[in-house]
């Protein structure tokens, strides 16, 4: 089974127990998706290069079963839930690689795509590191991005 760390970055500095209240209300939202298991971080992230406490706080670990649907629909929620309590963004992570997502980033097929590399065998076909998502992600028109 596959897990997803999920940090909610605020803008603005905010006490520890803001930020675990915000934490709280997107575990709340993660978990109206079947066959996801949500939970607070228990322990640091490994790799991140960052204080452990900074990353514990705001941290969520997320497991279960991926389709393609299920990926999408943590895409919209964290999506949704950056843009309604606006948070700078929110980091996906999954080993060494992190996927960056703002309330104005557009859940499409590449952005699927993206979020199933996080996940999959095939990740290390990408480029590890960071793949960022800013609010220049949306396109006039509606249109899909094509290719990679």
């Amino acid at each position: 089974m596959s897990e997803l760390t999920l940090l909610i970055e605020p803008t603005v500095a905010l006490p520890p127990d803001r930020v675990d209240a915000l934490s709280a209300g997107l575990a709340d939202d993660l978990r109206t998706v079947r066959g996801l298991r949500v939970a607070h971080a228990e322990r640091p992230a490994k790799g991140h290069g960052k204080s452990p406490q900074a990353w514990e706080l705001g941290m969520l670990v997320v497991g279960g079963l991926f389709s393609a649907t299920t990926m999408r629909a943590v895409a919209q929620i964290a999506i949704a839930y950056a843009d309604r309590v606006k948070a700078r963004s929110i980091r996906l992570r999954s080993g060494d690689n992190e996927l960056v997502i703002t309330g104005a980033t557009r859940v499409d097929a590449q952005l699927v795509e993206q979020v199933a590399r996080l996940l999959g065998p095939g990740s290390a076909t990408g480029d590890p590191g960071t793949a960022a998502l800013p609010a220049t992600a949306s396109r006039p028109g509606g249109s899909a991005p094509t290719g990679s």
